[in-house]
């Protein structure tokens, strides 16, 4: 799967081949077809896989502002190619387009009960909230990125507290804005 997903980001999905995997694995290309039937079982798998990978990291009970962000980050690390596969490079292919769409929209989920109106919220509230969470997705996204790369040269430590008080005030002013906390 790493290889596959390391060939997929240098050649491309629709590019690479079975051989290059398989050249890249070091192994004959019919034993990845014994495991996968095509290069789309293939690719399937690998962000099938990074789905639930982060869908398990959400899971976990919340600690504070920017430790879902750290979870993240510790679940990519562990699989740094599948995951730029998915967050960078698979936005310009459109063989990925559909799981570029998931992991949108489960993250867009994630964020949304930092939003979720509040009683006496008038009937629109529900779409705006869901509106607001679908586009914060892109700046998670972008931050997951550069802390996968290191290209901050921030700790650990400094990267949730910055993320997190990023969090904090971004809940503030947008159930603001888009007025979720009830009344007019």
């Amino acid at each position: 799967m790493r290889s596959a997903a390391e060939t997929f980001a240098e050649f491309g999905l629709q590019r690479a081949t079975m051989q290059d995997i398989a050249d890249r694995a070091g192994m004959a290309k019919i034993l990845i077809y014994r495991l996968f039937p095509s290069k789309e079982a293939l690719a399937a798998a690998l962000f099938e896989r990074v789905l639930d990978r982060l869908k398990a990291a959400a899971a976990e009970p919340w600690t504070g502002y920017g430790s879902g962000q750290m979870r993240l980050l510790n679940e990519a690390r562990q699989d740094r190619a599948a995951f730029l596969l998915l967050l960078r490079d698979g936005r310009a292919d459109p063989e990925a387009r559909r799981w570029c769409d998931a992991y949108q929209d489960l993250l867009a989920g994630f964020v949304y009960p930092l939003l979720a109106p509040a009683a006496g919220s008038d009937a629109q509230a529900e779409d705006r909230a869901r509106f607001a969470a679908r586009q914060f997705t892109g700046f998670i996204t972008e931050t997951l990125i550069v802390w996968l790369e290191d290209g901050d040269g921030l700790s650990d430590a400094a990267r949730v507290k910055w993320f997190g008080d990023i969090i904090r005030n971004w809940r503030r002013a947008t159930r603001e804005a888009y007025r979720l906390d009830g009344g007019s």
